[in-house]
């Protein structure tokens, strides 16, 4: 495979603790090997020697006066490893849950979910999604497989004040036996301010708001949600989990007549 050999190259490289750590050391500021060898607490034979390694296979460079920085294959390099980050941080989250049905494009910036914080109790997720239902001003936006019968009185408080809502469901969303629509959704659905989509098969049940997401969670492999995931303020999430949020939508088809 073309490029295999550089590959293999840049993993074992950052493999070692204290060169990725030099490595964002340098992203933060050029640094002298001897500004290096104590931001890391080591001897300066030894940083020295890190930096070559470094060095030797492009991730960073050395400038006349002796600064080691960054190069733009290393700062890229960098920011890269954020996905692998994440993945690592929660690696028993996601021995459980599968990203698979995730787009491309999206499992690439897993990374912007960073600053996340993961929910590992069912009853925290639910109260965060009623609670960030309660607090929001603008809007809602909510891919679920499940009505969440105990949210409809802060769906139909936050729809009087003027909240909209749109919400993406599977075509086999789940209903409560004896389910009857709430009246006040039904005329939101015909008022605009309550909208549907639906979409054969959900990568992640998610709810936010303007603020922030109440919840994001993927399935387990099999494809049922226990909703254990992860809820974050952090602007970074927020985008990702909005971009994907609007991925379904343009592809969902519509429940009902926008």
């Amino acid at each position: 495979m073309p490029g295999l050999n550089d590959f293999c190259d840049l993993l074992f490289e950052i493999s070692n603790e204290d060169r990725l750590r030099i490595m964002e050391e340098l992203g933060s500021a050029p640094l002298h090997a001897t500004g290096v060898s104590r931001r890391l607490d080591i001897p300066t034979q030894e940083a020295s020697r890190h930096l070559m390694r470094l060095a030797e296979v492009g991730l960073i460079a050395k400038s006349p006066d002796g600064l080691y920085t960054l190069t733009p294959y290393g700062s890229l390099s960098l920011r890269l490893l954020d996905g692998e980050r994440f993945a690592s941080h929660h690696r028993d989250y996601f021995a459980t849950h599968t990203a698979d049905a995730l787009p491309p494009c999206f499992a690439s910036r897993i990374g912007e979910l960073g600053q996340a914080t993961l929910i590992d109790d069912v009853m925290i997720t639910m109260h965060n999604v009623e609670r960030v239902i309660r607090e929001a001003q603008e809007y809602v936006v909510r891919m679920t497989d499940r009505y969440q019968l105990t949210a409809i009185p802060h769906i139909a408080k936050a729809l009087e004040r003027g909240v909209g809502f749109r919400v993406i469901e599977p075509v086999n969303i789940i209903r409560p036996p004896g389910y009857e629509p709430d009246p006040r959704l039904t005329q939101a659905e015909a008022d605009g301010s309550w909208k549907n989509r639906a979409v054969e098969r959900l990568g992640v049940c998610l709810t936010a708001s303007e603020k922030e997401v109440a919840a994001l969670c993927f399935p387990a492999p099999d494809g049922r949600f226990d909703y254990y995931g992860f809820t974050s303020k952090a602007p970074d999430t927020h985008r990702w989990c909005m971009d994907l949020f609007e991925h379904y939508w343009g592809a969902g088809g519509r429940i009902r007549p926008d």
